[in-house]
């Protein structure tokens, strides 16, 4: 039974934007300044397709937002990878780095392929001139919406580290996650032509 005080402390969903069957929502989180997003959408093709897309993290500075630099540094098994990024901020904030810790699975007998990453702070040595991201969890939860496309649920919890005001962060929370999915799913699409 979850206690009635954690299931008050969680505030609801509040939709941010919602465009090209892209929706993303936010909530205040009652342990961070930092509000938690989510997005929903779906894309067109396969796990085999979105998978070889996601591990291919040599080109996440082509579709993902910000994404200056990433590279992998570990791969310990399969669906398994520690990958390293550096994120462009505007001036005059200095540009972010964060390791991460991603594992990829597919459950067959749900249909459902399961993606979670974390952030490893201190495990790796900092750079002089990048702020490290003390705080990144993003779980993605991804099904079958029919034989040619899937339904995507995605969740971040996250801190960009370094002095940014909370405000400030959670106002252009949105823009990256929303453009990063949109060119998710050109990608997508390019490979279902």
């Amino acid at each position: 039974m979850i206690p009635v005080q954690t299931i008050l402390a969680q505030s609801n969903w509040e939709i941010k934007k919602e465009k090209d069957n892209i929706r993303i929502y936010t909530r205040v989180q009652k342990e961070s300044r930092f509000n938690e997003l989510k997005a929903v959408f779906e894309l067109p093709g396969n796990f085999t397709q979105l998978r070889s897309i996601l591990e291919d993290v040599n080109q996440y500075p082509n579709w993902v937002y910000s994404t200056k630099t990433s590279t992998v540094v570990e791969r310990p098994g399969p669906g398994d990878m520690i990958y390293y990024a550096e994120i462009s901020a505007p001036w005059p904030l200095s540009n972010r780095d964060y390791y991460s810790e991603t594992k990829i699975w597919v459950d067959s007998s749900l249909q459902k392929m399961h993606i979670s990453s974390h952030s490893i702070s201190d495990r790796f040595p900092f750079k002089k001139h990048l702020v490290r991201v003390p705080l990144l969890k993003a779980e993605w939860t991804i099904s079958r919406a029919a034989s040619t496309s899937l339904h995507v649920e995605y969740t971040l919890q996250w801190n960009p580290g370094g002095n940014i005001p909370a405000w400030v962060a959670n106002m252009f929370s949105t823009m990256g996650p929303y453009q990063s999915f949109s060119e998710l799913k050109k990608k997508m699409a390019g490979l279902n032509r």
